[in-house]
């Protein structure tokens, strides 16, 4: 059995990992805030049984600041969740509002730790195409990664999904460092390997700074 992973696996698995570790990392924020609010309450408590005044203001603050950290700490998994069930057909219907809502939310904090933000100006009915989504939101995040090292001063990139007659596109604006050299060098085998599973292309305009994925209305099952 050989223990080469293909171009496309290997992508998919880098792509999954590094969301894990972002993910894991902002639970890890919330329980930090979580522990220190327990023993507050635990101190808190020991007060009370020593007869000694409690400051109920600070209580309900910190109550509130405990659910706002469970709020937080589902609403990460839930999108891990989603993230991890993209496996499971790999020609599903997709509303690409939603799910470039979910990978604005995936990839926040290596945006923001990056200095970057990233915005999506979402299109006004639901866009629906059929593809594999999780693929689909590997290449999004590969383009994001590229799309970073290739941004003006301003550091924003906006995301601009629209109708096509063919299916769907998605323009990445702000790149106003591409060049037709740097795009060449983002056509790695896997990201190719990734445009040929999808039937997609992309199509570099260096003259505005934009990248368009053209995405078909529908894909068939990939061939395994």
């Amino acid at each position: 059995m050989s223990n080469i992973i293909d171009p496309l696996g290997e992508a998919g698995l880098a792509f999954y990992s590094k969301v894990s570790a972002s993910i894991s990392h902002e639970i890890k924020n919330s329980l930090a805030v979580l522990n220190e609010s327990a023993g507050y309450l635990e101190d808190v408590t020991l007060m009370a049984k020593k007869g000694m005044k409690v400051d109920m203001e600070r209580l309900q603050s910190l109550a509130g600041t405990m659910l706002k950290q469970v709020q937080r700490s589902n609403f990460i998994v839930n999108n891990m969740n989603r993230l991890a069930h993209s496996l499971d057909d790999p020609a599903s219907q997709v509303d690409l509002n939603v799910l470039l809502e979910l990978m604005i939310n995936l990839s926040e904090r290596t945006t923001v730790t990056r200095g970057f933000k990233v915005s999506v100006a979402f299109f006004d009915t639901a866009l629906t195409i059929t593809t594999h989504p999780f693929f689909l939101k590997n290449l999004i995040w590969l383009i994001l990664d590229f799309a970073m090292n290739i941004t003006d001063d301003a550091k924003k990139i906006e995301l601009l999904p629209a109708k096509l007659e063919s299916g769907a596109k998605i323009s990445f604006t702000g790149l106003g460092k591409l060049t037709e050299s740097t795009f060449k060098d983002f056509l790695s085998e896997p990201v190719l390997r990734i445009l040929s599973l999808l039937n997609c292309t992309l199509q570099p305009d260096d003259g505005k700074g934009i990248i368009t994925l053209n995405l078909p209305e529908k894909i068939t099952q990939p061939s395994q």
